[in-house]
């Protein structure tokens, strides 16, 4: 495997991001897994952890590195509704996970 050094300290912290993500989707998707194998094994519902939640921070963290989050001004005009879309869901995502993580 090859290992590209980060070129500065935004990529640093956007890779940082990306394995938080994939590692909170990772262990959804095992939850999911055994879900499906196992059925409802758990008499608070049938995870035995918070699935949505951690797909949905998964999702912001992708987002953050996307930069959904920020302001985008220099965007052609044809583009500025869908950036506006972006940045708008990304503030429902971390709205809704305020006080969870």
């Amino acid at each position: 495997m090859i290992t590209v050094p980060p070129e500065n300290e935004a990529e640093v912290k956007n890779r940082d991001l990306a394995i938080a993500a994939a590692s909170q989707a990772a262990d959804a998707c095992t939850e999911l897994l055994r879900f499906a194998r196992e059925g409802d094994g758990v008499m608070t519902g049938p995870f035995t952890t918070e699935v949505v939640e951690q797909l949905l921070d998964a999702a912001k963290m992708a987002m953050e590195v996307e930069g959904w989050g920020e302001e985008h001004p220099q965007v052609v005009p044809a583009l500025r509704g869908i950036y506006q879309e972006r940045r708008e869901a990304y503030a429902a995502v971390a709205k809704f996970l305020a006080g969870w993580a």
